[in-house]
């Protein structure tokens, strides 16, 4: 009798490690939620011009990649991306040169500064 007692607490116990260790490595395992990666409806603005465009972005681990499309400006690649402490950089590669855009996350929403060589000006961007 006391052998089966024995056997029993032990069944009971290596059970009740198995399940309390894969809670706890399901736990350890979940990801951050990404708040940069997919489509945002963008604005740019200067003192003489605005225009807006479409990001297509993707997160991964702290770099950024991606495209664009503007009708002012055609579609292109995101290049030099990168994403840490609420602050995203990256630049969007035109016909017209180089565009590099700074900005931050704020309530959902990107907001920053742009500068494209001889035009400078803000920008901000709404998640779709």
């Amino acid at each position: 009798m006391r052998f089966r007692k024995l056997v029993i607490s032990i069944v009971i116990a290596l059970t009740v490690t198995a399940s309390l260790g894969a809670v706890w490595q399901k736990k350890a395992v979940q990801p951050k939620p990404d708040p940069i990666s997919g489509d945002w409806n963008a604005s740019l603005a200067s003192d003489t011009a605005e225009f807006t465009l479409t990001l297509k972005l993707k997160l991964e681990g702290n770099k950024v990649t991606g495209s664009y499309e503007s009708d002012h400006v055609g579609s292109g690649q995101i290049s030099k991306g990168s994403w840490a402490a609420n602050k995203l950089n990256f630049s969007l590669e035109t016909n017209h040169g180089q565009v590099a855009l700074t900005g931050e996350l704020k309530q959902g929403k990107l907001a920053g500064n742009f500068d494209a060589g001889q035009m400078q000006g803000t920008w901000k961007a709404d998640k779709k």
